[in-house]
C-alpha cells in the first residue's frame, strides 16, 4: 500500500520529507558505492593491461611467424605463375596484333579512298557555293559605293548652301551691330 502511495504522489509531482538519519545513510551508502567503483576501476584497469600487453605481444610474434612464412611461400609461387604467363601472354599478343595489323590497314585505306572522293566533291561544291556569294558581295559592295558617294555629294552641296547661309548671316548681325546705338546715344 505504501508503494502505490508513492507512486501516486510522484504522478502529482509530491515529494515526501526524508528524515536526517536516513538522509546521512544514504549519503554514506552512495559514498561507500563511489569508493568501491573507484577501487575497482583501478584494479579492472590493471588487471586488463596486464591481460592486453600479454596478449599483443604474442600476437605480434604468432603474426610475424606466419606472415613471414606466407610471403615466403608466396614470393614463390608468384614467381612460377608470373613467368610462366608472361611467355604465353607474349606469344598471344604477338599473334593478335599481327592478325590485327593487317586488317587495320585494309580497312583504313579503304575508308581514307572513299573519303578523299567525297571530300573532293564537297570541296567543290562549296568552293562554287563561296564564289557566287563573294560575286553577290562585290555587287552589293558597289551598290553600297555608289549610294555613299551620292549621299557624300548631297551632304558637299547642303554644306556649301549652309556656309553661304551662315556668312549672309554673319554679315547682317555684323551690321546690324555697327548701326546699333549704345543705350547712352538714345
Amino acid at each position: 500500500m505504501r508503494a502505490v502511495t508513492l507512486t501516486k504522489a510522484r504522478e502529482c509531482g509530491e515529494t515526501w520529507a526524508v528524515d536526517a538519519e536516513l538522509r546521512d545513510a544514504l549519503n554514506q551508502l552512495a559514498e561507500d558505492l563511489r569508493g568501491e567503483i573507484r577501487s575497482g576501476d583501478a584494479e579492472t584497469r590493471t588487471y586488463i593491461g596486464e591481460v592486453v600487453g600479454a596478449s599483443a605481444a604474442e600476437t605480434r610474434a604468432y603474426v610475424g611467424e606466419v606472415v613471414g612464412a606466407s610471403a615466403a611461400e608466396t614470393r614463390a609461387y608468384v614467381g612460377e605463375v608470373v613467368g610462366a604467363s608472361a611467355a604465353e601472354t607474349r606469344a598471344y599478343i604477338g599473334e593478335v596484333v599481327g592478325a590485327s595489323a593487317a586488317e587495320t590497314r585494309a580497312y583504313i585505306g579503304e575508308v581514307v579512298g572513299a573519303s578523299a572522293a567525297e571530300t573532293r566533291r564537297h570541296s567543290g561544291v562549296i568552293g562554287e557555293s563561296l564564289r557566287g556569294e563573294i560575286r553577290a558581295l562585290a555587287e552589293a559592295m558597289a551598290l553600297n559605293n555608289e549610294g555613299t558617294r551620292r549621299r557624300f555629294s548631297d551632304e558637299a552641296g547642303r554644306t556649301e548652301r549652309l556656309e553661304g547661309r551662315v556668312l549672309s548671316l554673319e554679315a547682317r548681325v555684323t551690321n546690324l551691330e555697327d548701326n546699333r546705338k549704345t543705350p547712352r546715344q538714345l
